[in-house]
């Protein structure tokens, strides 16, 4: 791999790509300088302030009504999805993309979605202000969440009738994984968490009468533990920094776990009190990241696939309808995980409709620029008639790739732009095939051309 290409997978993983200019501009410094940049860009969190608190100040005295719940509730969908297509379009626009990166990392890690638009963009402001700092802050933020309270049902965890939906997903998916606590762990926790709710005003409170105060065990220790003394005893043990650096590096590294490297970037995360930065630098600095067995050995999520076509083509659409879609189809929508597990990743983002969706995005714009794609079905969806779908008509500017590839002389043009676009092996890549239908009346339209006809493979799905 060379210092390009080595520029170029470390931005798929750290962002959502770059473009060969930007690739260029830091083709004379070094790696560690380009890490150094990236985390120096992504120092400062910026809030997604899309949604005003929905609350007047006179409803705030008192907190929002029944009334007033309900038309927030019918409200959300259609806030969550504008709260999606801004969000998306900030991946597509960063500079220093890292933090928006690891915003969308813990937005998986972290699933959440309750039908109050306002509390989701809380909880992404709540991700993204940590999502490079300490993992047990992170921690101890989520777990006082509003969505997240709501979503596991801690709401209804009293003293006189526990609810272990928090407690248990605590474990089993946010720290310490399954097979690492006992059933009585769950039930001891569950009822170290009474009394954490959220109030009328959309805030954690912690309602001491609901509050077990009773003596607990947990994890063999004993003590009239508290919510926070719970996470605090997760958090010491090492299993944690384990769960969460296998899971990091199977989503930054390889999805097949080395696991003497990830005992050693355990190790460290955890004697550095669970520092992210540190964690996510040690892996970015490390020369096995840069490996060949590590590169275009991912299959691009549907996000990360849309913001980077984003980023290096400009990819737009005629509504925001056609892009909520797009996501629907391919099977991941910002804001709608499956479950409290997130979406599964790896091969599950391909099936034989997706696939061929993802194939034929590049495709489209060759020619009238129009793609049909229909949502997956949901179980209350009704037929719809395909014979009145006139397709989404899509938007995309290739001077940024035209320019660059310009001057590139035509016997070396294929060999250029294939490196700038797909980061797997090329050598089951039919060249002169591509290279064939790539054929046009100028320069630039050749370069579109192959541009498109690459990404229209699937090693460009591979990151």
């Amino acid at each position: 791999m060379n210092h390009h290409q080595k520029i170029q997978h470390l931005y798929l993983r750290a962002g959502f790509g770059a473009t060969p200019q930007e690739v260029q501009s830091m083709a004379a410094l070094s790696l560690d300088e380009i890490i150094g940049k990236l985390f120096e860009g992504s120092s400062v969190p910026a809030d997604l302030n899309f949604m005003k608190y929905p609350l007047s100040k006179k409803q705030e005295r008192k907190g929002a009504s029944a009334f007033k719940i309900l038309k927030m509730i019918l409200q959300s969908r259609r806030e969550m999805e504008d709260l999606n297509i801004v969000w998306l379009n900030r991946m597509a626009a960063a500079k220093a993309p890292l933090r928006e990166k690891m915003t969308f990392f813990w937005h998986n890690h972290f699933a959440t979605s309750v039908p109050f638009g306002f509390l989701m963009q809380v909880q992404n402001n709540t991700l993204r202000n940590h999502a490079l700092g300490k993992f047990s802050e992170l921690l101890h933020a989520v777990a006082k969440d509003p969505a997240m309270i709501i979503y596991l049902n801690n709401q209804q965890n009293k003293k006189d009738a526990p609810n272990e939906n928090f407690a248990r997903e605590v474990m089993e998916l946010f720290t310490l994984g399954e097979g690492n606590y006992s059933e009585k762990d769950i039930k001891e926790a569950a009822r170290a968490f009474t009394g954490w709710t959220v109030n009328r005003k959309g805030q954690f409170q912690f309602n001491v009468s609901e509050h077990d105060e009773g003596e607990k065990e947990f994890l063999g220790i004993k003590g009239k533990f508290s919510g926070e003394d719970i996470l605090n005893f997760i958090l010491g043990q090492k299993q944690t920094a384990l769960f969460i650096t296998s899971k990091i590096y199977g989503e930054f590294v390889n999805g097949k776990i080395h696991q003497d490297r990830v005992n050693n970037l355990a190790d460290k995360f955890f004697k550095s009190g669970y520092d992210i930065s540190l964690l996510i630098k040690n892996i970015f600095s490390a020369e096995w990241f840069y490996d060949d067995e590590n590169a275009g050995n991912k299959i691009s999520s549907p996000v990360e696939l849309i913001v980077r076509c984003k980023r290096m083509i400009d990819l737009q659409f005629d509504d925001d309808v056609a892009l909520l879609n797009l996501q629907k189809a391919l099977g991941q929508v910002l804001f709608f995980p499956p479950n409290v597990a997130g979406w599964k990743g790896g091969s599950a983002w391909i099936d034989s409709s997706s696939l061929l969706l993802r194939l034929n995005l590049a495709q489209s714009l060759l020619h009238d620029g129009k793609i049909k794609y229909r949502p997956k079905p949901e179980f209350e969806d009704k037929p719809v008639d395909e014979s009145d779908d006139d397709g989404y008509r899509l938007i995309s500017d290739w001077a940024l790739l035209t320019s660059y590839f310009i001057n590139v002389p035509d016997d070396s043009l294929f060999d250029s732009v294939a490196a700038c676009l797909i980061q797997c092996s090329r050598d089951k890549i039919k060249r002169a095939e591509i290279e064939k239908i790539s054929n046009a009346d100028s320069k630039e339209n050749r370069i579109i051309k192959l541009a498109a006809n690459l990404m229209s493979l699937p090693e460009f799905q591979l990151i």
